[in-house]
């Protein structure tokens, strides 16, 4: 899909989907993503977790070492946003609308009224102080559309509405904070040297096991490769992803997706 990038806003857009990409199955969550991808155009996607009462939901809240910000949760029948802000340590569970709350809403507007499409480009994310997932996904999509209405190849334009979902997915199941982690640690994989090296992976995970829970960003060597340790915040597990070469972020999505 290189060849159809004019710009270098597009080429970055195009890396960044794939990292995102890299970044859920590394995060060993390649499952829960394809019922996400076979469920966003026909029904709600499946919940994160489930709980049935709001006193085990807001147990888990207050317990977990770093809960998914932006997760949707299951409560009895009801749906429920988890808001975490790890700087404020801030937690709460922010119900969500039902779809016959929804509908109410949708039939109260005035139906002559159409929102005018907001064309004008997002501001650029990466010169932001702090990092928004949903920046870089409004940035990121407004420069993969103009390169999907240059593809006439189905396979290729597949991948892109792939790439974009991605950034649903990850907000969906709460990890804007591990994304941004997993970034850092890519960029300390340019700068410095990894903090272990390890002759294989049982020995690496051996290691994982005795961090913190969430452990840091770092970056450790495997063999002779990199990997970044990470947390599943979902099924609060430690994780190694894998840092891509260049080359494979050129060459396009995982084959496993």
């Amino acid at each position: 899909m290189e060849r159809h990038a004019l710009s270098s806003e597009q080429h970055d857009a195009l890396r960044h989907s794939r990292l995102l990409l890299h970044f859920i199955l590394g995060s060993e969550e390649e499952g829960m993503f394809k019922a996400f991808l076979e469920n966003v155009d026909t029904a709600p996607p499946p919940l994160v977790l489930s709980f049935a009462t709001k006193d085990e939901a807001d147990n888990w809240l207050l317990n977990h070492p770093a809960p998914p910000h932006g997760a949707v949760i299951g409560v009895a029948s009801e749906r429920y946003h988890v808001a975490y802000s790890r700087q404020l340590e801030y937690r709460n569970l922010l119900r969500l609308p039902s779809e016959a709350e929804l509908a109410q809403m949708e039939e109260s507007e005035d139906e002559g009224e159409d929102a005018a499409e907001d064309e004008t480009e997002p501001p650029n994310p990466f010169e932001r102080t702090r990092f928004s997932l949903f920046e870089l996904y409004r940035w990121a999509c407004f420069h993969l559309h103009p390169m999907e209405q240059r593809i006439s190849s189905p396979e290729e334009r597949e991948a892109i509405r792939t790439t974009r979902i991605a950034f649903d997915f990850v907000m969906y199941v709460g990890e804007e904070h591990g994304f941004e982690d997993f970034l850092r640690s890519l960029h300390a994989a340019r700068t410095s040297r990894p903090l272990q090296s390890f002759a294989t992976r049982e020995a690496a995970e051996s290691w994982l096991e005795t961090q913190p829970e969430p452990p840091p960003p770092a970056v450790v060597a495997i063999g002779g490769e990199l990997y970044a340790v990470g947390y599943n915040r979902r099924r609060e597990v430690r994780v190694l992803i894998r840092i891509p070469q260049q080359r494979e972020l050129d060459a396009g999505p995982p084959a496993a997706v």
